[in-house]
C-alpha cells in the first residue's frame, strides 16, 4: 500500500468516527425546547407522511432537487409538524409560508416558536 493510499484510508477511518456531517443539500432543525422524545413528521402536499423521525437533538431536511436552481422545500412540497410523545402537535410549518432551503438553520425554542437562525 502506498503512503498516499494509507493516508486516505486513515483519514476516512478518522472521519467515520467523528467528522461532522456535511450540510450540503440539507437544512437543520434544532430542538432547543428542553423536551426529549419529540418527533418530526414531514408531510407531502396532500398531507401524507413522508418522514417520521426523532428530533433528538436535531433533524436534517433533505433539500436536494435536481430540477431546481435553489435547493429549497417550497409551496407544493408540503409541510412539517413537531409532536410530543403523546402525539400533540407543538408546531407546524407549511413550506408555502416560508421556504426551508439548503444550509438554513432553524430552532424550535423553549416557548415553542420556530426561529430561523441562519439562512443562506
Amino acid at each position: 500500500m502506498t503512503a498516499r493510499r494509507l493516508a486516505a484510508v486513515l483519514a476516512m477511518a478518522a472521519c467515520l468516527s467523528g467528522c461532522p456531517a456535511s450540510d450540503d443539500g440539507t437544512a437543520l432543525l434544532l430542538n432547543k425546547t428542553g423536551h426529549d422524545e419529540l418527533r418530526i413528521f414531514v408531510l407531502d402536499g396532500a398531507g401524507r407522511p413522508l418522514t417520521d423521525a426523532a428530533l433528538d437533538p436535531a433533524f436534517r431536511f433533505d433539500t436536494q432537487f435536481t430540477d431546481r436552481e435553489r435547493q429549497c422545500l417550497v409551496d407544493g412540497d408540503g409541510s412539517f409538524e413537531v409532536r410530543d410523545s403523546q402525539g400533540t402537535v407543538l408546531v407546524e410549518h407549511d413550506f408555502a409560508d416560508r421556504a426551508v432551503c439548503e444550509h438554513d438553520e432553524l430552532e424550535l425554542t423553549r416557548d415553542g416558536d420556530l426561529v430561523w437562525l441562519d439562512t443562506h
